[in-house]
Formats: structure tokens, sequence, C-alpha cells
């Protein structure tokens, strides 16, 4: 009898103490300032804060401008808060178009180009199928154009990842271009566009900066051209690219931290990343709005991040708290790549990454975990989430692999727990799409009550994760947790 006592006061008082820290995180986050901060970052002077522009470097500024009001810190042995993100640009083509026959293909309007050169080249056709492996076997594709249908089949399991593995065949194979015949699923021709159109970016790692190998999809929307395309097999066809080219630069990552005020506990952080990048301005003629101001990707994720730090300034946990606004996410996740590979803080004494990166929410009630299970604070989200009215659920999407394709995977990847706590979606619905890379994506068209409480819920996880005295770690069995073994010394 004694011994349950004493359980149940124990009980009464952690509630008392997370009742004191609820109205603290209620009383001191403030709508008005959640407001200000994503207003100004995607405000169109601000121009979608495309990487390598200018108005990129300022959301950066403010950013690290921010960090310093608020007393953080920059990371240890570091004199600001920028790290240098090291990238080679490979500038868009100006103008493209492929002429089979009497069609001609030309740039945005049936064709698209993931990676280019300038050229303008005569070329025998190769029709591949699929372009796999097992397609090429006994096909002469040195000096050809390669030619294939876009994907594996099934529309689930997207087209870009196979489009770049099929294109390393294609090359090793020797042909000179790789083209896919591309049929809308999931996504739209128009939304493809949107997302592609801008310059290419990879990681400087001191290679040679040379142009790329030619590869695009072209629109056969209703399955016309394929008939056409088997028709020119073992023909000449022409293609000319112009505008492409390269070159070496460098974007700012933001990076900064608050001590924990645990003797111990403090030796290890708690990451709260998000990416500063949006996708810039568009040339869509006339005079339609060209600004893709970047609202919710990822105006959403930086504001709370800097909300979160004003508080953790105030309240710090007893863990120390990272903060990492991630570049050059939008042209393939780089500055949070470039991150873990050159750390400012040790990979080994970063314990959780808590991402924030969102194309949009369609349910209020809500809060998204994408990553829900995967690690041991499951328990947090939903505790976190309750106190401020709202459900935390984990991806309802998981064919789409949202996981993977966001800056938390790059933490992952090293073997660092993680997951991106995101406002509230259901599905793919309308309400995400019309504003997912769109210039529609405006500060006026967001719901700031709704947001404000998001990040309430946001600042308490970490709360309760930066205090909490049990493990935390992946949950067994999950593909990162070998990464992670070896990272901590598990093994």
């Amino acid at each position: 009898m004694k011994r349950i006592l004493i359980i149940a006061l124990i009980g009464a008082c952690l509630s008392v103490s997370a009742q004191k820290v609820v109205k603290k995180i209620n009383k001191e986050v403030k709508k008005m300032t959640y407001e200000s901060h994503l207003r100004f970052l995607a405000s169109d002077e601000l121009r979608g804060r495309n990487t390598g522009t200018v108005e990129n470097e300022i959301a950066a500024r403010y950013i690290a401008n921010q960090l310093q009001k608020f007393g953080v810190k920059p990371a240890p042995g570091q004199e600001d808060y920028f790290q240098g993100v090291r990238l080679v640009k490979s500038k868009s083509p100006a103008t493209a178009s492929m002429t089979v026959g009497e069609k001609t293909f030309e740039l945005w309007d049936d064709m698209l180009f993931l990676t280019s050169d300038n050229v303008d080249i005569d070329a025998e056709v190769v029709y591949v199928d699929f372009g796999f492996a097992e397609d090429l076997v006994g096909k002469d594709l040195k000096g050809k154009i390669v030619i294939s249908k876009a994907g594996n089949g099934n529309p689930k399991e997207g087209f870009y990842k196979f489009a770049m593995q099929k294109r390393e065949l294609a090359q090793e194979a020797g042909a000179i271009a790789f083209m896919e015949l591309y049929r809308p699923a999931t996504y739209p021709w128009k939304l493809l566009i949107n997302y592609l159109s801008g310059d290419r970016f990879v990681l400087d790692n001191d290679q040679e900066v040379s142009t790329a190998f030619p590869t695009a999809w072209i629109l056969d929307a209703d399955g016309e051209h394929l008939g056409l395309i088997k028709e020119m097999d073992g023909k000449s066809v022409n293609i000319k690219i112009t505008g492409a080219g390269t070159q070496r630069m460098s974007v700012p990552n933001v990076v900064g931290y608050i001590e924990g005020t645990d003797p111990k506990l403090k030796e290890e952080y708690i990451m709260i990343s998000a990416h500063l990048d949006h996708v810039g301005v568009k040339d869509v003629g006339g005079e339609a709005d060209s600004i893709w101001n970047g609202a919710r990707d990822n105006g959403i994720g930086t504001a709370n991040l800097l909300t979160a730090a004003e508080y953790f300034s105030k309240n710090p946990t007893k863990r120390s708290i990272a903060f990492l606004a991630c570049n050059a996410e939008e042209v393939g996740l780089l500055g949070s790549k470039w991150y873990v590979e050159h750390p400012l803080i040790p990979l080994e004494k970063t314990v959780y990454d808590l991402n924030t990166d969102t194309g949009g929410y369609n349910d209020i009630t809500k809060v998204t975990v994408v990553g829900f299970n995967r690690t041991s604070v499951t328990q947090h989200f939903v505790d976190a989430a309750k106190a401020f009215g709202l459900e935390a659920i984990d991806d309802p999407l998981p064919e789409e692999n949202y996981y993977d394709r966001s800056d938390n995977v790059s933490f992952a990847a090293k073997g660092i727990p993680s997951v991106s706590y995101d406002p509230g979606y259901v599905s793919m619905n309308e309400e995400i799409t019309k504003y997912y890379h769109q210039p529609e994506d405006e500060p006026n068209s967001l719901n700031f009550d709704y947001l404000t409480e998001y990040s309430k819920s946001f600042i308490y996880a970490v709360t309760l994760i930066g205090n909490r005295t049990e493990p935390i770690f992946w949950t067994e069995g999950d593909k990162y947790e070998p990464a992670g073994k070896s990272l901590y010394g598990k093994e």
C-alpha cells in the first residue's frame, strides 16, 4: 500500500510539473512573434530564398541575427553562426529541343531536363523498354541516344530515382544522352516543371567541374509518343541544348546552440533543424505571380526553429540544444548532407534530430510526425501534441517515402535518431497541391492560430526529449539502427 501511494505521489508531482511547463510555453510563445518571423522570411522581398541568391543570404543573416539576439551561442569553436556549404551549380538550359522525325519536342512544353549539357548532336536512337540492366543486354549503346519508358511500371514507386539509376547504366554503356517517356501520375507536368526548372546543384568535394550527361523526361500524357519512338529505333534524331553551364559557389548554413543545465547530460545535444531555402522566382510570363514565397515550405519550419530558440534561451533543458537552419534542401538536401560530413558539434554527441519540413497541412487538429514510431520517444510526441489540443499521428502516406526526402534523413543515415515533426496532413489533396511549390504559398494563406499551437507542441516535445532520463535510440529493427549502434558504440 505504501509503495502504491509513493508511485501515485510521484505521478501527481510529474503531472503538476508538466502543467507548469505547458503554462509557461503558453505564456511565452506568442502568435505575433511566430508570425513576424514567417512573414519576413516568406515576403516578396526575399523572392523565394532560392539557393545561391542574395535573398537566400539575407534569410540566413536574419536567422543568425535572431539567434544572436536571443543569446544563442555560435557552435563551439566558431566565431559566427555561418557554415559555408560548398556547391557546384549546373545552370538549367535556356533553350532545348529534340527533333524526332516530323515531331519536335520543346523545353518545358513537353520536355524537361534532369541533367544537361550544351549540345547540338545528331545520333541514332536506341529504344530500351524501361532501361534497366536486363533491358540493355545485347544492345550497342555507344554514341547513341537511349530512350526508355519512365519509372518501373509502378507509379507509386516514383520516377526520379529510377531515372538517375538508368542514366548511369546508359552512360556506362557508352550512350551520349538518356531520355524517358513520362506519363503523369501522382505529380502533374506543371508541378514537375516548377520543381525541376531551376539550376542543379551537387556538393563540391573538389571534383573536376564538368558539364553533365543530358537526361530528360518527355511528356507522353496519353502514350501516343511511344509508338513514334519505337518507329525511330535505329534512326537518327537531333538534340539541341543551349545556355547550360557550371560554377562553384558557397551558401550558408546557420548553426548555434544553447548549453544544457545538467553537468552530465549537457554533453549530449538535441538538434533542431529546418531548411531555410525555397525555389525562388520562376519566369511564368505575363503578369502572373512569379515569386514562389515558400510560406509553408519551409517558412513554417524556420519560424518554428526561431520560436523554439527564443523559448529555450530562457528555459534551457538538461541536454544542450543545437539549431541548424539548413541551406540547399530543395536542390538535394545538400546543406544537411554537408553538415553531417563536416559537423560543428560531434555527431556522437548529437543524440536526436527534430526536424520540421512541410509542403502544407490539411488537418488543424493534428501534428504529423514523419517517423512517428521509429525512435524511442514516440510517447513524447503524443503527450506534446495532446497538451495543446492536438493529436500526433504517423505519416499517412508512407508510399511517398517522405522520411527519406527531408533533412532528417541526413542525420538518420549517420545513425542519429531523427523525425520530422510537421503540421497535420492526412492525405495528398488539393489543400496541399494548391500551395506546394506554387506561387500561392504566401503568408496570408496560413492559419497562424493553428501554427502557433503547433509550434508550442513542438517546443514541448523538445523539452520532454531534452529532459528525458531514459535511453534515446532507434526502435529495434529500424533500417538506421545499425548505423546508430556504430555511431554511439552500442555494437
